[in-house]
């Protein structure tokens, strides 16, 4: 297997997110999780570009802050029906991939790429599948935010998409 840089794939899945390819998202992430079971690093390294991207977005909409006091970033959960749930209440993937990206909101960055570790510990499709569509999910959802708010964001994601 040839490993592609981890932006052009994160790009690509932000791309089949958005136009709601499932074929091809499909086959990328059963690409990934093969890569995975042959010990190689290719989803881990994607996945932690989305995270770092998407941390970077939420720096950038959260405004600029007030001189040297430290922030904290903590995130609320919802469920399908919107109603408020426990870190303790997702599946460990999602569960590991939230922690990866409150330790990148607040500037651990070796622990973020731990917990991608772990979110990806299971080198199965449905583990896979479950990481990428979260971050995916969280990722279209702050591009778009910060489209619609003329908000910078990294441009290697993919080009601005006009307000809806």
């Amino acid at each position: 297997m040839t490993e592609q840089h981890p932006r052009t794939v994160a790009r690509q899945l932000v791309e089949y997110m958005r136009r709601n390819n499932d074929e091809s998202m499909v086959l990328e992430l059963a690409r990934l999780t093969a890569d995975r079971a042959n010990g190689g690093r290719e989803a881990y390294s994607v996945a932690c570009e989305l995270v770092a991207a998407l941390a970077r977005m939420m720096f950038t909409a959260s405004g600029p802050q007030n001189g040297g006091d430290e922030q904290t970033y903590g995130l609320e959960l919802t469920n399908d029906d919107d109603q408020e749930i426990t870190i303790d209440e997702a599946s460990p993937p999602v569960r590991a991939a939230v922690r990866a990206l409150l330790a990148e909101l607040n500037e651990h960055h070796e622990d973020a790429e731990f917990q991608v570790d772990l979110a990806l510990r299971e080198a199965t499709f449905k583990a896979t599948l479950e990481v990428y569509a979260h971050v995916l999910l969280w990722t279209v959802e702050m591009l778009d935010w910060c489209d619609t708010n003329h908000v910078a964001r990294p441009h290697w994601l993919g080009p601005v998409v006009s307000p809806r």
